[in-house]
């Protein structure tokens, strides 16, 4: 889960890099485009009819011009293709811009002729004048047109290329999870073996050996129980109650004491209103079999530590504390008790729990804080 977040991170962040080079590099382009254009048609009407107007006059029109068409293809359009009648709505606008387009395009034919102590009447520019332009701002409305739909459908691809990867993404993720369910399903079947033969042999043995051994009798039916609990059905969440669970942690520290002869120091203490909550299996056995099999608990001193507390919230802390045994590293290392509960915590209460790991160089503590 870190490492997919992780990697999000990076793909959006290398996403903003290629933004901002590809803006520049669009920017280029189209400044480009337009000096060509421009170039081709002043130095068409030179060649043609010998007429070179004054600079003023290029960046007033062609300014007007480039205004229309990104005006148009920018903000026109795509406010107007999301209105439920657009069929009606587009022509509508194009006919307003024309309009406003025309306007300017006098305002600006009035203002440069009179630099030159000329006066253009209104009969003249209707005459003279009003087709021509006319025409002009149809041609780049037009062509504004055609950039805008090109637009769009480069849009529409990216985003159908978008989906067919996010599918095949998700598709990927199902076929990972269905192999995961499946080696959890043969993991879990391989577990199931013949239980009630087991169950079975355990009682006989408990039943033989009861007269001359009630402690070694007392072990088995503490195991039979913690065994019965382990294969024991969960509901539809996959969860079984607190109450069940703290009883086989009780079982296990029974078990554990009977084996050394009630010479382990353990403090276990539980408070809060464990009887509804619930909670998925094995969490908490886990974390208290790491104890007995990594621990020390032969020193009064220092005695593990045990308690679980469920709040008015029905939040359940764990907290755990034992001395170490001096054992090698490899051997540590090998333990994927903790590690498993990591993965299962991560599957069934993902960013609802909070689990605190305290590894000296003496001593172990687990602090585990969860919304169950």
């Amino acid at each position: 889960m870190v490492e997919r977040q992780h990697a999000m991170t990076m793909g959006l962040q290398l996403r903003l890099v290629l933004f901002k080079r590809l803006n520049y590099k669009l920017l280029l382009k189209h400044i480009s485009g337009w000096v060509i254009f421009i170039i081709y048609e002043i130095s068409f009407v030179r060649f043609s009819i010998g007429v070179f107007a004054p600079l003023q006059n290029y960046l007033c029109y062609y300014g007007l011009n480039v205004v229309l068409f990104y005006c148009n293809a920018h903000l026109i359009l795509p406010f107007a293709i999301k209105s439920r009648r657009n069929y009606i709505i587009i022509p509508l606008l194009m006919v307003l811009e024309l309009f406003f387009y025309l306007l300017f395009k006098y305002a600006l034919d009035t203002v440069l002729a009179f630099s030159k102590n000329q006066v253009i009447s209104q009969t003249i520019y209707i005459k003279q004048l009003l087709l021509p332009n006319l025409y002009r701002g149809i041609s780049f409305l037009g062509c504004s047109s055609l950039y805008w739909a090109v637009l769009r459908m480069m849009l529409f691809r990216n985003r159908v290329h978008e989906s067919e990867t996010t599918h095949l993404v998700i598709l990927k993720e199902k076929a990972e999870l269905e192999k995961n369910l499946a080696e959890a399903m043969t993991a879990y079947l391989q577990q199931q073996i013949s239980p009630h033969l087991l169950f079975n042999t355990l009682t006989f043995i408990h039943n033989t050996y009861y007269k001359h051994s009630r402690t070694a009798s007392q072990c088995v039916l503490l195991l039979v129980d913690i065994m019965r609990f382990s294969l024991e059905e969960v509901d539809i969440k996959g969860k079984t109650t607190l109450k069940k669970e703290i009883a086989q942690i009780q079982n296990f520290i029974e078990l554990n004491q009977l084996r050394f002869d009630y010479e382990l120091y353990i403090d276990f203490k539980v408070a809060g209103n464990v009887e509804s909550a619930q909670i998925i299996p094995l969490i908490l056995l886990t974390l208290t079999e790491n104890i007995f099999k990594h621990g020390y608990l032969k020193e009064k001193k220092g005695e593990a530590k045990i308690y679980i507390t469920v709040n008015a919230q029905n939040e359940l802390k764990f907290e755990s504390w034992n001395l170490k045994k001096h054992e090698p590293e490899k051997r540590r290392l090998r333990s994927i008790g903790i590690k498993n509960v990591l993965k299962r915590l991560d599957y069934s209460y993902q960013h609802h729990y909070k689990l605190k790991i305290s590894d000296e160089e003496d001593s172990f503590g687990v602090e585990l804080m969860m919304q169950l």
